[in-house]
Parts: structure tokens; sequence; C-alpha cells
């Protein structure tokens, strides 16, 4: 790949970042959806430098010079606000979120020397474009490296200790959340790559160093891959639906409805819906939401929640995914399917997700599915005696 398809491509992804930022700014609603299109902006500003970075362009634009050292330092912050709204730590920004700022301002006071002189100032700056180079590898630009990996850690561990907490979650936030995860993860690579180049680079480690700006498309890869899911999952990018799907919310509607009485109008919708599970197997429809199962029985939501709710005693996350354990274990229990691993056969049965299976089965059976099938297999060793 010679250096100029590497511009084009760097070009394209700017271009791409700023498409996507347009969307989530106009046409998204999700929690935090701006500050993921504030950073897709970022990203387009930093890829045009790097595209650009030589030492003609920035004799043309003197002021432009320097700016990537400041712009990384926005990408911590933003990135761990956004896993906050996503995850509902914070609905609405706080002080200690405004506190992650802090160190791009203190950047920005201790660069703006620089970025005040004068164009003619930094052209003759500039004319020994190797010095200016070395300068890019001094002990700030170090402590970024070090705030890039703090932030994205606190991130990740946003993240997980939220999947842990939270197990009935609707179909549309599974989808997000999984997103979220695999976004965050392709992010710590690329930063630890870049880290690994920073340093290379400065040793003047040959090897490594000459991925530089090489590395970049791993950006461009993130960046085309967030498009991609908007385009195959728009769910992600979408407003939240209305059946919200957190246990904790569940919990709290269901005791609600709870205090209501039991009607026969619940009853018989209760029973057009126990037909729909158990005689079209309506649970093995992947990401089936509450909104589905509305426009099966031609009900509304909150009257199609309520039977479930007064009739089985049971949410609606709880009750579709009984049946979708039911039918897992019967067919471990019958050793059907047993060309397919465990995880085919909870797919089969409309699991859509590892985490969401092994999290859901747990919560049920209080073992994992692996030690419920050697306890199922050691019985049928029995049997067999």
């Amino acid at each position: 790949m010679n250096i100029g398809l590497l511009q084009i491509l760097l070009f394209a992804g700017c271009i791409q970042a700023i498409l996507l930022a347009t969307y989530l700014f106009f046409h998204s609603a999700i929690r935090g959806s701006r500050l993921f299109g504030f950073l897709l902006l970022f990203l387009a500003i930093h890829l045009f430098l790097v595209t650009n970075d030589r030492q003609e362009f920035f004799m043309q634009f003197p002021h432009l010079l320097h700016v990537t050292w400041l712009v990384p330092s926005l990408y911590g912050p933003i990135i761990l606000i956004f896993v906050r709204r996503i995850t509902r730590y914070s609905l609405k920004p706080t002080l200690v979120e405004w506190l992650y700022f802090v160190p791009f301002v203190l950047l920005a006071v201790y660069h703006m020397p620089f970025y005040l002189q004068s164009a003619s100032e930094k052209r003759a700056y500039i004319i020994d474009f190797a010095h200016s180079v070395k300068d890019d590898f001094g002990l700030i630009n170090q402590l970024v490296n070090v705030l890039h990996v703090t932030f994205f850690s606190a991130s990740l561990w946003f993240y997980n200790l939220y999947r842990k907490k939270i197990l009935n979650y609707a179909a549309s936030e599974e989808t997000r959340l999984l997103w979220l995860g695999n976004f965050l993860w392709i992010n710590l690579a690329i930063v630890c790559v870049g880290v690994a180049v920073f340093y290379a680079r400065k040793y003047n480690l040959p090897v490594v160093g000459s991925i530089y700006p090489y590395h970049f498309l791993g950006v461009i890869f993130l960046i085309y891959w967030s498009a991609y899911k908007l385009i195959r999952q728009p769910a992600i990018f979408q407003s939240e639906t209305e059946e919200g799907g957190f246990a904790e919310v569940s919990e709290v509607q269901s005791a609600r409805e709870a205090a209501r009485p039991v009607t026969e109008q619940h009853r018989q919708l209760a029973s057009d819906i126990k037909k729909l599970m158990e005689e079209e197997k309506l649970y093995r429809t992947a990401g089936l939401t509450l909104l589905d199962l509305c426009a099966k029985v031609k009900s509304n939501k909150q009257y199609v929640s309520e039977a479930i709710n007064l009739v089985f005693g049971k949410n609606f996350y709880d009750f579709v995914n009984e049946y979708r354990l039911k039918e897992f274990t019967d067919k471990l229990e019958s050793q059907e399917d047993q060309n397919l691993t465990l995880l085919g056969i909870a797919s089969n049965a409309g699991f859509n997700s590892k985490a969401t299976f092994n999290a859901v089965f747990k919560k049920h059976y209080g073992m994992t599915p692996s030690e419920y099938q050697r306890g199922n297999s050691n019985v049928q060793a029995a049997k067999g005696k």
C-alpha cells in the first residue's frame, strides 16, 4: 500500500466520521448520541491532520500544527461519559464528569503559548521539521498516553459492572450493549497499538515505528464498522423503546400491576399468548420484544404486560425466557440435537447472545449450562447401568 492510497483511505474515514456524526446529531435520540457524534468529529479532525502530516502542509497552514497534541485528550473523557449514559450511571452531566476534562484544560493552558504564536514564528519552527517531530514525543504526550489507558480501562470497568448487574433487558438494549462492548475493546486495542508505535518512534525502533501512520487504519475500521452497524442494526443508534427492558424497571412495574384485579379479558389474552408460545413457538424468535407480541395478539403493550404479570405472575422477559430455558433443558435431557453445542441449542430456543443465555440460565437454575449438562450426563449414565 503506497502513501497515496493510505491518504485516500484516511480522508474517506474523515468523511464517513462526519456523515455518521451528522446522523447522530439530528436523527438519533439514544442517551449520549451527541457525545458519540462529537467523538467522531474530533476523530475526523485528527485523521485529516494525520492525512496531511507533512512539512509543506503545515507551512501553508501553520496554525494547525500540534493540534493533535490536544485533540486526543478529549477521547477518553467523551467515551467514559458516553458509557455512563448508555449504562445509566448518570443521565445528566455531573460535577465528576466535568472533572474528567481537567487534563484537557491543563494541556490547553500548557500549550497555549505555542498556539498563540504568529504564523511566521510557527513557520520558522516548522523549517526544522525533524526537530518539530521530535517534540511530539515529550513528557506531556507520554502523560496523554497514560490518560488514554486510564479512561478506556475505566470505561470497560463501568461496562462490565453494568453487564453483571443487568440480566433482563430488551433485545434492542442487548444489541446496543453488545455493540458498546465490542466498540470499547476495539478502542482499547487501537490505543495499545498507538502507544506501542509512539514509543517505537521515540526510541527509533524501526520495525514497530514504521507502522505509523498505518495504525490509523484501525480508526478507519472502527468508523466504518460503526456505520455498518448503523445500517444492519439501526436499533443501536435509535431511540429507546418504551418497553425499557431493565430488571429494576420491570420489577417496579410488576408490583404495580399485581395490585390490579384480574379480569376475564386478561385471562383470555393470557390464553392467546400461551397458545402462541406453546403452539407457534413464538419464543424461538430471537430478539422477541413486547411490541412484537402485541402485534401478534392485536393488543397494546400495557394490556399485554398486565395480562402476563397478573395471570402468570412474571414480567415479559422472565415469561419468554422460561419457555426458552424449558426447550433447552428438554433438548438436553432427551439428547436431541447432539450435534449442536450448548450455545447452538440455546440459539434455536430463541437466545441471541451467549452472555444473556448464561446469565438467565444461572439466575433460574443456580448453575451454569455446562454444570447442568454434566449433572444431566451423570443421571443418564446412572440410568443406563
